[in-house]
């Protein structure tokens, strides 16, 4: 049966103080819900840490965290963090950090090599002491890790001692191709260098068809 206007009336008004009390429940229900988080709140409480060498013991306030690279913990925001790096033939790495400023950051720690120089500067943005380590390392024999360090350093700038320490360590491991490409590129950045012979030879005898650059004339 259809309703008549005046019972259609009757029936909105009747409706009309109930949809008022909803309106008013969903007001302040919109008050009472979950506070939105702050970014501090929501930041992901961990540091990512890459070492040079790669495969570092990495030690957080004395308890075993694993090797690198990994990602460290950092429930605590407000205190500060006692971050140790060590691998064999290496001088350990001991930093103290502001958990509050690691969180989720990429941290580079560079180890020094045994007996290296407390004097010299070493870090990733350093090329040269990049390059100076990485000889060191070859003359203590670990090419791998000479390897490691004079590629880091090639990241930044190519430098003569860089490109020499990269093709000694790749001809010890057995990587030619390697070794050709980095020694030319020594001998390009210094034709005149006084081991020039030396090298001519080192590539001759991995690969004898090799176009070496000649010593430029001033």
């Amino acid at each position: 049966m259809t309703p008549r206007p005046s019972d259609t009336r009757r029936a909105m008004a009747g409706a009309q103080p109930r949809l008022a009390a909803l309106a008013v429940a969903l007001v302040a229900g919109a008050g009472c819900g979950p506070k939105r988080a702050s970014w501090d709140e929501v930041r992901v409480p961990e540091a990512y840490v890459e070492t040079l060498p790669a495969g570092a013991e990495v030690t957080v306030d004395g308890a075993p965290a694993g090797r690198s690279p990994l990602s460290i913990r950092l429930p605590d925001p407000s205190r500060r963090i006692h971050l140790q790096a060590s691998a064999p033939g290496f001088e350990p790495a001991d930093l103290v950090l502001e958990a509050s400023r690691v969180a989720g950051q990429r941290l580079d720690v560079v180890l020094r090599p045994a007996g290296f120089g407390a004097q010299r500067r070493l870090d990733l943005g350093e090329p040269v002491g990049l390059a100076q380590a990485a000889a060191a390392l070859l003359k203590a024999g670990r090419a791998a890790e000479a390897l490691a360090f004079a590629e880091a350093s090639l990241a930044v700038a190519e430098t003569p001692l860089a490109h020499k320490a990269a093709a000694e360590a790749n001809r010890r491991l057995g990587n030619r191709k390697g070794a050709i490409q980095h020694y030319g590129a020594y001998v390009t950045l210094l034709p005149d260098a006084p081991d020039r012979k030396a090298i001519e030879a080192a590539i001759a005898e991995a690969r004898g068809d090799l176009t070496i650059p000649a010593p430029r004339v001033e």
